[in-house]
């Protein structure tokens, strides 16, 4: 007959390794902190102070040289009074727009979203009004915007129909001619 071997007992693992596991972290993780506090910024330190340089005594030039790419509506749009319904509500849909006569090939932005959740609704919107509109995603800036747009339209009684339609929906666009 075979002969039964004798088994080891085995230890349960100790609680106080994986506390000082803890304790050996936490102390790596306020270490790191406080490194990264006193180096960046330490306390009661005064902000970095940039070194202004004084340009030399330079001759002032007798007429003052206008820019050409200098832009008007740094002054006229602080200047510019909007009136607002007195109401409180919004008049846009009572304002009637003049319709578009010049002849040529439109498309009508009805907004532009960060989200393409966003602009899915407002397409759908669209969609229960019996308009077909598409999403079009750009990038601007760095950052993607997706555009619901309208269009092409070449028709100019088309096009007035549907502006009046999405104005009296309280629906925000803008009419963009297209360059050919």
């Amino acid at each position: 007959m075979a002969r039964r071997r004798k088994t080891r007992k085995r230890r349960a693992a100790t609680r106080p390794l994986s506390s000082l596991w803890l304790a050996v972290l936490l102390l790596v993780v306020l270490g790191g902190g406080a490194w990264y506090y006193f180096t960046q910024r330490g306390p009661g330190a005064a902000p970095p102070v940039k070194e202004v340089k004084k340009p030399a005594a330079k001759a002032a030039p007798a007429t003052p040289v206008e820019d050409p790419d200098r832009f008007e509506f740094y002054d006229t749009l602080p200047n510019a009074e909007v009136p607002i319904a007195e109401d409180g509500k919004s008049s846009a849909a009572g304002i009637s727009l003049p319709p578009v006569v010049t002849p040529g090939t439109y498309v009508v932005q009805a907004g532009a979203f960060p989200a393409f959740a966003e602009a899915d609704k407002v397409k759908a919107r669209l969609a229960l009004l019996g308009i077909v509109a598409e999403i079009q995603s750009a990038e601007a800036d760095g950052r993607t915007f997706h555009r619901v747009r309208i269009g092409p339209i070449d028709d100019l009684d088309q096009l007035n129909r549907l502006r009046a339609r999405l104005r009296q929906n309280r629906i925000d666009f803008m009419v963009i001619p297209v360059v050919e």
